[in-house]
């Protein structure tokens, strides 16, 4: 969003469900955000979100990425690591809504956690 005076914005108040207002006031704690920019932020990504499903999105491209589990650390237990690398996952898929979960799998006894997504053929660095 650009800088811009208070004279070009315009104000206004809603009425949100409950449920919706702490889901945006907690993402707002997440990313250290008032909770006016969250709104402003979250309002942005779903127009674009919405406005890029109108235009061609069939087309998508698949990856995958890899997390392993770190075999030096043995204070953390394993179930500890899947954890956060769980909550980092879904970090990524929260950031980019343009992105879509495939699977999840577990590799080498749970030491390994592989995820398969896809994103639009425009976003891909191989197009």
């Amino acid at each position: 969003m650009s800088k811009e005076k208070q004279d070009d914005w315009k104000r206004t108040q809603i009425r949100i469900p409950i449920g919706l207002y702490e889901d945006v006031a907690q993402h707002a704690e997440r990313h250290n955000l008032s909770l006016n920019y969250a709104m402003l932020e979250l309002m942005d990504r779903g127009i674009h979100s919405i406005s890029s499903k109108n235009k061609n999105t069939d087309a998508r491209s698949i990856y995958f990425g890899e997390f392993t589990c770190d075999d030096d650390i043995r204070e953390v237990p394993l179930v500890k690591q899947q954890e956060k690398i769980t909550a980092v996952i879904s970090d990524i898929f929260f950031k980019n809504p343009q992105y879509q979960l495939l699977n999840i799998e577990t590799l080498d006894n749970g030491e390994k956690i592989r995820y398969w997504y896809s994103i639009p053929r425009g976003e891909s660095f191989r197009d």
